[in-house]
């Protein structure tokens, strides 16, 4: 190692052995579960099904260090690694190339790193660093194109990775508009390559058969199966999302111009959360820099930054209030790449400092200033393993274990959204566990229309489950052998015809004219027996403001209330009790849990147990809501 890629190295190092520190013991919620499930098997996902994501995944699967879910992970903070490298690369070629551009671009590196959404994305089993790798990678090429002049070898390297763009994150394809402003620079040379460049595009494209390799015969899990040109544009264009599919969502950006406003407005929000509003400054200076360095590379980088940044954010981020869900899914996630163009530019407003005191012979400010700032950000490090550290975030994972541990054998277990569904597929297709339950996965809260990726092979299932594939759900109910965690409101097709009871983290159902006579000795010896199971400490130990972390927490207090019940005595009936009236959340829907509880000295624990759990959860801990007052 040179004495000169040092810092550097150090640099890289300890962001890297930050990362890893930080990672999920087993798996992170939201997406996670399901990207290591169709990872471990080879499967695909939801759409567009991120091919070459899962055939990554499952080369890191093979990593002979750590459980699946870690290796599947590890593939995050590789991708991050390589865009800091490139994001270091970026800022140091555009500058003076010397001592000061080195620090500046190190500066520039740790401010991205430990930058709220930045650290997040690295450490959990998302595609989202691999994206904005494939992002920076095509903005290099840009920029080397510049810089050098036309070289058609680059044209065809960046159309390669065009193509792998759209068996990635597609929002990477949108690099095909700052990299045709470069093409128009070099007019003639750009279209005389055209059709070879077209060659490299679909070479890199072809992953996306894929699709049709693994569902030939039909894999274990598989969201949509891709048979024929229909099913396969359903899925990459993602026509199942309606107003969400990739064409319609392009297309809404040329509409609506007002959108533009919000969409400033929220992105210069996340900014603000991300790097403060000081990084603003630093940034118009790198803007000033560029364009006295050149115009082209002025146009190229704005217009990079612009598409990854306003431009994407009308399409996904324009809503006038974001709400957590959006905050989360959209705000935390989409950005990454432009992020990493911010701090890039930012880098080149530190170093266009540095060149203010050569020129004004500040020496001694010049070798001193550049080593300081590289400590501003590395203090981030200290949020960071506040709000984003993982390394005892069991939530996910012993919430769906602990349901699923106190289900009687031969179950039923239904859910409805992501949460739930994706970690029960981790632990039945990755952790082999509990194969005697059949997990079924509603896609409408108004439906009864199921996925069933949670009972293959169906051949075994169905000699399990007679009743269920025969279409005999009341039967079911009246050995106690359906669960969900859905509990029934008017509005789902099972309410005339079932109720719902809380079991444990979730809900027994039981048909209306089933005889409950035994039902209360069921619940009550089943209570008592699983209690064992149940998991508190998880909760209130995950030192994370994940939202979804924050929503199993809460969702699962039903659990501590349902134990108390179990442990009520006959001598209680003239002790005050303590009523439970709440509305649980199913998406658009919601559906009433009432309980009544009466406390002894028995049951008080559990009580308590509910309070510490909702306090040490609550909704407004989430950073990117920014309500410091209701934090306190």
């Amino acid at each position: 190692m040179s004495s000169k890629n040092f810092p550097l190295s150090i640099s890289l190092f300890l962001i890297m052995s930050l990362y890893i520190f930080s990672l999920p013991p087993v798996l992170s919620t939201g997406d996670g579960g399901e990207l290591i499930a169709a990872s471990y098997g080879l499967g695909s996902p939801h759409p567009s099904g991120y091919p070459l994501y899962v055939q990554i995944g499952k080369i890191f699967s093979f990593l002979p260090a750590g459980n699946i879910g870690i290796r599947v992970e590890l593939i995050s903070v590789f991708f991050s690694m390589l865009t800091l490298l490139l994001v270091y690369s970026v800022v140091f070629k555009l500058s003076g190339q010397n001592r000061e551009a080195s620090f500046a671009a190190i500066a520039s590196v740790i401010f991205l790193a430990l930058s709220y959404s930045f650290f997040g994305q690295s450490i959990v089993a998302k595609f989202y660093t691999l994206n904005s790798f494939f992002v920076m990678f095509l903005v290099f090429c840009g920029i080397i194109l510049v810089l050098k002049g036309y070289d058609r070898r680059i044209q065809f390297i960046a159309s390669f990775i065009l193509g792998l763009t759209l068996s990635a994150h597609h929002t990477g394809f949108m690099m095909i508009v700052p990299l045709g402003v470069v093409g128009f620079f070099y007019c003639r040379n750009f279209l005389r390559n055209l059709p070879l460049s077209f060659l490299f595009f679909s070479l890199g494209f072809s992953v996306n058969f894929y699709f049709f390799i693994r569902d030939m015969k039909g894999t274990l899990f598989s969201m949509i199966p891709v048979t024929d040109l229909d099913s396969f544009l359903k899925v990459f264009l993602r026509k199942n999302y309606g107003a969400g599919s990739s064409i319609d969502v392009t297309a809404s950006g040329f509409f609506n111009l007002y959108g533009y406003f919000y969409a400033f407005k929220n992105y210069l929000y996340l900014i603000e959360k991300n790097f403060t509003f000081f990084s603003i400054p630093f940034f118009i200076l790198g803007v000033v820099w560029l364009f006295k360095k050149s115009k082209k590379l002025l146009v190229f980088v704005l217009t990079s930054f612009f598409i990854y940044s306003i431009f994407l954010a009308k399409l996904t981020f324009s809503m006038q209030n974001p709400d957590s869900h959006e905050l989360y899914v959209i705000g935390h996630q989409y950005f990454i790449p432009s992020f990493a163009i911010y701090c890039g530019i930012v880098g080149l407003g530190v170093y266009f400092i540095y060149s203010i005191f050569e020129k004004y012979g500040f020496y001694s400010l010049q070798r001193i200033v550049p080593i300081i700032v590289i400590f501003f950000p590395l203090l981030m490090i200290f949020d960071r393993l506040t709000d984003q550290y993982q390394g005892k975030n069991y939530v996910p994972y012993s919430h769906t274990k602990g349901i699923f541990t106190s289900l009687p054998v031969a179950s039923i277990y239904m859910t409805y959204g992501d949460n739930h569904a994706f970690q029960g597929w981790y632990l039945k297709l990755v952790g082999r566990y509990r194969e005697d339950i059949c997990h079924i996965v509603l896609d409408d809260y108004k439906t009864m229309v199921w996925a069933l990726h949670g009972c293959k092979p169906y051949s075994l299932y169905k000699r399990i489950f007679p009743e269920f594939f025969g279409g005999n759900l009341i039967e079911l109910t009246e050995k106690y052998r359906y669960y969900s965690i859905i509990a029934l409101s008017e509005e789902h097709p099972l309410y005339t015809v079932v109720d719902s009871y809380p079991y444990f983290y979730i809900f027994i159902y039981i048909g209306k004219q089933s005889d409950k006579r035994d039902f209360d000795e069921f619940f009550m010896e089943r209570m008592k027996k699983v209690e064992p199971f149940l998991n508190y400490e998880d909760c209130l130990t995950h030192r994370t403001d994940d939202v979804y972390t924050l929503q199993l927490c809460n969702f699962s207090t039903i659990g501590y209330i349902s134990i108390a019940k179990a442990y009520e005595k006959a001598s209680d009936k003239d002790t005050a009790e303590v009523a439970f009236d709440q509305k649980l959340s199913y998406g658009d829907f919601t559906a009433p849990f009432k309980m009544k509880l009466k406390v002894n000295s028995e049951n008080e624990k559990y009580l308590n147990i509910y309070n510490a759990v909702k306090k040490y959860n609550k909704m407004n801990k989430f950073y990117l809501l920014g309500k410091e007052d209701e934090k306190n």
